[in-house]
């Protein structure tokens, strides 16, 4: 009875170990790992867009679906809980995508120690802009008047990210000499590095103003 009741409870445990290798190995079958810096986020929309830094698609932006009961946040450790609220353009994140869905839904994102840098704003009228990578903005006080003071960035055409005001959706636009815009960058080596370009009505007046993301 003794024997019997060892080659039961053998059986059994036996069973539950070689269970538990096919759930986990049918969970990493039925995800993909991809990886880049985010460059939008809408918590509304519950979307995330993605610039690649795996090939192929290098250096493309791909669009994603997030929501806060489908996507876990974590850090590098996966000790520090964090939520899609903690996920802002600049950061470098890998995520694991769920297979087989039209939407692409991001099941984990693990997001990258990233230092703080402040990101500037700086509003105005479009005076030159080239291919090459240059901007120059003559930019306007608060109450919408022209200053005489020109501000020249210089930019990466390739991951310039282009808005449409009032919406934080990334959109081909072309932009020229003439048009309002508010230019968000970053100071590196003495330069004004240009990140996103918005888009505005010419009748638009906004403000200067300084806020904090997370980036490389």
């Amino acid at each position: 009875m003794k024997e019997t009741n060892l080659k039961l409870i053998f059986v059994v445990t036996a069973a539950m170990v070689f269970s538990g290798f096919s759930v986990r190995a049918a969970d990493t079958a039925s995800v993909r790992h991809e990886s880049g810096e985010i460059t939008w986020v809408d918590l509304n929309q519950g979307k995330l867009q993605l610039r690649s830094d795996v090939s192929p698609g290098k250096g493309d932006i791909f669009e994603y679906r997030i929501t806060q009961n489908e996507t876990r946040v974590t850090d590098p450790t996966d000790k520090k809980l964090l939520t899609v609220e903690d996920l802002w353009p600049g950061q470098q994140v890998k995520i694991d995508v769920i297979n087989g869905s039209e939407e692409k839904i991001v099941q984990k994102v693990v997001v990258n120690r990233n230092k703080k840098v402040y990101l500037q704003q700086a509003y105005g009228e479009v005076k030159e802009i080239d291919e090459a990578g240059t901007l120059v903005v003559a930019e306007r006080s608060k109450t919408g008047v022209a200053d005489r003071v020109l501000s020249y960035f210089i930019f990466e055409p390739k991951t310039l990210v282009v808005m449409q005001s009032p919406s934080r959706k990334p959109v081909e636009l072309l932009v020229k000499p003439g048009d309002i815009v508010k230019v968000e960058f970053v100071v590196k080596n003495k330069k004004q590095q240009a990140q996103y370009i918005t888009l505005y009505a010419p009748t638009v007046v906004s403000t200067t103003t300084t806020t904090i993301i997370t980036t490389r």
